[in-house]
């Protein structure tokens, strides 16, 4: 099953939203207003969806209450940093992004969010790259905006996505050997730790998308070495605390090797799908479990709810864009919320130290499904969300779903 392909499609988003010219469960939640006050029904066309995530995650809600006694870890609960995200390519540099950047961040502060997640995609800082010292000038002046609010910061790499619609930099892939994209790749994180030196850098996650991207061969033994190498040169002078993982839809051979790897500090899980019965939130929980037994540290840099169906994931290659234009409806906000209480609790669980929601635009803003035109193009979708994302930010106001994070971080801080 080829579901790493999914992340192809993830940097439109993040590209399309710099104008560069512009249930019960969640009812139940402390403070929150309950769903049905807030959210339009399920469109009939979508019922069959809605109700397979239901079960999936009513499902993993028993899974964790039998393994969990209900106590809160010091967790830091983050997102996305997704105006700095590095498949947006040249337009990290342009006027009004940085400004940008402060809103955002200035936003998540006021809504309890102590962390980001930091793209930073190979080449950009490869120094015969175009533009690299401006990208990695840029990064550093990131870090300075996150340091100034007492934000924690990830920073993952992984090929930047060339030759797809979905950013705008251009990469010939066939340049690279799996030897040369692993060495650049290396001397990328190197140089991260080196010069902007965030809390936590991961060396690598998602084997699989990286296969998908370059059109290499990397297997788990080549993926593995990758790692142990990195890990031998790296400079941890400022503190900084290195992981590597997997996505947890992926063969679990590339991260049986990482739980008892020398200085490896934590496993980072990238979190998605559910599947049947909950099965990927089963093996996430597993893997934070071995973790922890092996002395790491977990994180979870990237999580959302994806919105397919077991047979739709079977079919993943050819589904990908219709599911995930799904993602901008205002309907599925329970589960999108009760998704996130899910995560949160799993990190309470296996007490993680860090733990990242991806589609920040979704905090701000989600589309009317009635008043939405029904047969957009994946751009045309990303567009209307994107600018009611930024409207929003520019007013201040968050979405139904970050409200509700608020309210959840709030109620952490005050247990």
């Amino acid at each position: 099953m080829r579901i790493a392909i999914r992340f192809l499609l993830l940097a439109l988003a993040l590209v399309s939203v710099i104008p560069l010219s512009g249930c019960d469960a969640v009812a139940n939640q402390p403070g929150s207003t309950p769903a049905s006050e807030l959210t339009p029904p399920v469109p009939e066309e979508y019922q069959a969806v809605y109700d397979e995530l239901e079960a999936e995650m009513a499902h993993f809600e028993v899974t964790l209450n039998e393994t969990w006694d209900h106590s809160l870890a010091q967790t830091t609960i983050a997102t996305e940093l997704a105006y700095a995200n590095g498949n947006i390519g040249e337009g990290l540099l342009s006027a009004n992004i940085m400004n940008y950047n402060r809103m955002l961040l200035d936003m998540l502060q006021a809504t309890g969010v102590k962390g980001v997640v930091l793209a930073i995609k190979f080449p950009l800082l490869k120094p015969d790259f175009p533009l690299s010292s401006e990208y990695l000038q840029f990064f550093k002046n990131i870090m300075a905006e996150c340091r100034q609010r007492g934000m924690k910061v990830l920073v993952e790499c992984g090929a930047i996505f060339a030759g797809t619609p979905y950013s705008p930099v251009e990469v010939d892939w066939s340049n690279y050997t799996t030897g040369t994209f692993l060495q650049g790749l290396e001397d990328q994180l190197l140089l991260i730790a080196e010069e902007i030196k965030p809390d936590y850098l991961t060396l690598a996650n998602e084997p699989q998308t990286q296969e998908a991207l370059t059109k290499l061969t990397i297997t788990p033994t080549v993926w593995s070495d990758f790692i142990a190498s990195t890990l031998q040169n790296i400079d941890r002078s400022s503190g900084l605390l290195v992981g590597a993982g997997t996505g947890t839809w992926e063969s679990p051979s590339y991260i049986n090797e990482l739980f008892d790897m020398q200085n490896l500090d934590y496993i980072d899980l990238h979190i998605y799908p559910m599947n049947s019965n909950a099965i990927y939130l089963d093996r996430a929980l597993n893997y934070a479990i071995e973790a922890r037994a092996s002395g790491k540290r977990v994180t979870v840099s990237e999580s959302w709810l994806w919105k397919a169906t077991p047979a739709e994931l079977g079919n993943f290659l050819g589904d990908t864009e219709k599911i995930m234009n799904r993602d901008v409806y205002s309907f599925w906000y329970p589960l999108d919320a009760r998704f996130i209480r899910a995560i949160m609790d799993l990190a309470d669980a296996t007490d993680m130290d860090f733990v990242s929601f991806f589609w920040t635009r979704n905090l701000l803003s989600y589309l009317d499904y009635d008043s939405t035109p029904h047969s957009l193009t994946t751009a045309e979708y990303n567009r209307l969300i994107n600018q009611a994302s930024l409207g929003n930010l520019q007013k201040g106001e968050l979405s139904q779903l970050g409200q509700y994070l608020r309210e959840a971080l709030n109620s952490r801080t005050n247990s």
